[in-house]
């Protein structure tokens, strides 16, 4: 276990015992940027727009795929005037640096470092913007700016709620103004007072908040902020149970998708669930990866149909080059029953059935 995880266990023990978060006063020096679908083209204008004597660190987290060599550090790099690199295990974090988040790890804070937590995946991603976002409330407290950017889903809603509640500036890109509006809308039903601005404006709002005075470590809620804890504990890959043994949340009616365990009801704002191992999915991402697990459990059908109907046809004709006629009508009868099942099982497949949220009406 990497020695930053140890370290990250001392400062647990001191927080849960002060109830608050570890921020301490100062500027606001660390900002948080999460984006998904359409969120490179977002990325680039950010990081392009940013001053070169920006007091503060940025941590870039993109939706990536843990299979491909991820080229944004590279690509932000070409259109940067400040440092950017990669991230990686005790990276000290310092004033006027992008760093950028790598597949299959979570992008997180212990005190002036990054730590690339290899915990369990939350809403089907590592990284995931609500993991990275959390560590950096905890961690930072007021000292944070966290930024949702474009994309799909709600990833990175529950994380700006912890920003918010332990005083950190919460902004959120126009909706209307992002490729993919889903992240932002989400973000700001989650924050309806986080600061809402278009792309182009993005960059200025978020220097105007790292130069402004932060305020004052909020007071939280010691049962809020031991679960809160416990669900970074479950992205650094730790031990995430409570001081009295149990996990976050009470159980639900539904399975994990991903180990298939029981979800807990997470206790937020959000309609949330995390198992026991530590996968935390919202509801909206749980839906989709339901959807997801519906299909593919019917595309495994309509194989399955397929391959009976093929087989029953060859021993039909089996049946039938053997003078079995009443074994050739039976195998013929199973064989047109499952050709039709099929049919109409591949009609429900590829039927385009387009799945959305609905705006909310206008009071």
């Amino acid at each position: 276990m990497p020695t930053y995880h140890a370290r990250y266990a001392c400062e647990w023990v001191v927080a849960s015992e002060e109830g608050k978060c570890l921020g301490m006063p100062g500027t606001r020096d660390l900002v948080v940027v999460g984006g998904s679908a359409g969120g490179v083209e977002a990325l680039v204008r950010f990081v392009s727009d940013l001053p070169t004597d920006l007091p503060a660190t940025v941590l870039v987290g993109l939706h990536l795929s843990r299979e491909v060599r991820s080229m944004l550090p590279g690509l932000l790099a070409r259109r940067s005037k400040i440092s950017v690199v990669p991230a990686a295990d005790g990276l000290v974090l310092v004033p006027g640096q992008v760093v950028v988040g790598v597949p299959d790890r979570h992008l997180l804070v212990v005190e002036d470092q990054v730590v690339l937590g290899r915990g369990a995946r939350e809403n089907g991603h590592r990284p995931s913007h609500d993991a990275m976002l959390r560590s950096a409330a905890l961690l930072r407290g007021p000292r944070t700016v966290g930024v949702v950017l474009t994309g799909l889903l709600d990833d990175g809603s529950a994380g700006l709620t912890c920003v918010e509640r332990y005083g950190g500036c919460c902004v959120v890109q126009d909706p209307a103004d992002a490729a993919f509006p889903d992240m932002p809308r989400n973000a700001l039903r989650a924050v309806p007072d986080a600061a809402q601005v278009p792309l182009s404006a993005l960059t200025d709002e978020v220097v105007r908040m790292v130069n402004g005075e932060p305020a004052a470590s909020p007071e939280v809620d010691p049962e809020q902020h031991q679960n809160d804890l416990s669900e970074l504990a479950s992205a650094l890959g730790v031990n995430n149970r409570l001081p009295d043994g149990s996990v976050v949340g009470v159980p639900s009616p539904f399975a994990c998708p991903s180990c298939h365990g029981v979800l807990n009801h997470v206790p937020d704002d959000i309609l949330r669930y995390r198992c026991r191992t530590g996968h935390a999915w919202s509801a909206e991402a749980l839906i989709a990866q339901q959807d997801r697990s519906v299909e593919e459990a019917l595309w495994a059908a309509l194989r399955a149909l397929e391959e009976r109907a093929d087989l029953a046809d060859r021993l039909a004709t089996r049946s039938t080059s053997g003078g079995r006629d009443w074994s050739a009508h039976h195998y013929e009868s199973r064989r047109d029953d499952a050709r039709k099942s099929a049919e109409v099982l591949r009609h429900v497949l590829t039927q385009t059935t387009e799945r959305s949220v609905p705006d909310e009406p206008s009071a």
